[in-house]
């Protein structure tokens, strides 16, 4: 079983007189890291996987400005860069308009044209597609940020797809971007019709809220369908159907949090102890998480994860000239 290739750019060990030059090479491609008026020396970290011909990376970073001028647009290819910010968040210029990105909004990037962003200390996923993957149709009208709903579901999709990419397998590789393409062209598609009303989503859209919205609340003791109805604002019998091919909603929930630890335990950015994971993933005793988490996977969390520091550790920081590689091959330059 062979893992997705990794690429670990992970400097928080560095001094920021080694630091700032990796963060400035990494994001070469896409922007130049400026000091903001804080003055801070612009620093970051940023795990990423080769999902084909895209790759999505969580990054983390400090206060500082990001610009990506006509020189550098002349220089480097261009792609579209969707954006997710778990916390922090930015005011700039984007895809053409002056926008704020708050946490829980994807910011639509268009590298095709300039950047000029004053970004907050954040911890974001960013996945980023080949312009050619796209229709004309959608490039030419790409948003810098989309209506609720539609933010909503590619903000879920975009969270999900990053956690399943830390445990998935090249064999699965190839079907997973096919259903992302179809799922971003849909989303970021003007002309396609999005249901305002949850219970109007077709059942694959709905299925993608119900994963956010079991995210969202998995540390919750009173995780329950009347709650995630509750949330998703959509009948019990709604929720029973769509949940029925899995087993029924609570064992669903249970496989999330076994399936969210697995991925936290691969994550190279993940600093939790095994004890705070579990509760914030919602195991009612370190001895139930042990339990379930060794029947799932046929080892101890601590052994899985010692495997994974021991994975990051033989390349925690991957050489620049991949990254560079990748956008290369990527756009077909």
């Amino acid at each position: 079983m062979t893992e997705l290739p990794r690429l670990h750019y992970l400097t928080t060990s560095l001094d920021p007189s080694e630091a700032y030059p990796i963060w400035c090479e990494v994001l070469s491609p896409l922007f130049e890291p400026r000091p903001n008026t804080s003055n801070k020396t612009p620093l970051g970290s940023a795990a990423a996987i080769i999902l084909g011909e895209t790759l999505i990376a969580r990054v983390t970073f400090n206060s500082q400005d990001f610009v990506r001028d006509a020189a550098r647009r002349a220089a480097t290819p261009h792609h579209v860069m969707l954006h997710l910010y778990l916390s922090g968040g930015f005011t700039g210029s984007i895809t053409g308009q002056q926008v704020t990105i708050w946490p829980g909004q994807v910011a639509v990037i268009d590298l095709a044209q300039d950047v000029e962003t004053r970004a907050a200390a954040s911890n974001s996923i960013a996945l980023i597609v080949p312009r050619r993957l796209f229709p004309h149709r959608i490039l030419m009208g790409l948003k810098p940020k989309l209506d609720s709903i539609r933010n909503r579901l590619l903000a879920a999709h975009i969270a999900s797809l990053r956690a399943r990419c830390l445990v998935m397998t090249k064999a699965e590789a190839a079907q997973a971007e096919r259903e992302m393409l179809q799922t971003l062209s849909r989303l970021l598609d003007p002309e396609a019709a999005i249901a305002s009303e949850v219970e109007r989503l077709p059942d694959a859209s709905l299925m993608t809220l119900a994963e956010a919205a079991v995210q969202d609340q998995i540390a919750s003791p009173d995780l329950s369908p009347e709650t995630l109805a509750a949330d998703l604002k959509v009948s019990r019998a709604t929720l029973y159907r769509l949940f029925a091919e899995h087993g029924g909603i609570m064992r669903y929930v249970q496989e999330r949090r076994l399936l969210a630890m697995q991925s936290a335990l691969s994550d190279p950015l993940e600093q939790r102890t095994l004890a705070r994971l579990a509760a914030d993933l919602g195991f009612r005793s370190d001895a139930h998480f042990s339990r379930s988490f060794k029947a799932r996977f046929g080892t101890t969390a601590s052994a899985y994860r010692a495997l994974q520091k021991e994975i990051t550790a033989r390349a925690e920081l991957t050489s620049v000239e991949i990254v560079k590689s990748w956008w290369e091959q990527a756009e077909g330059v």
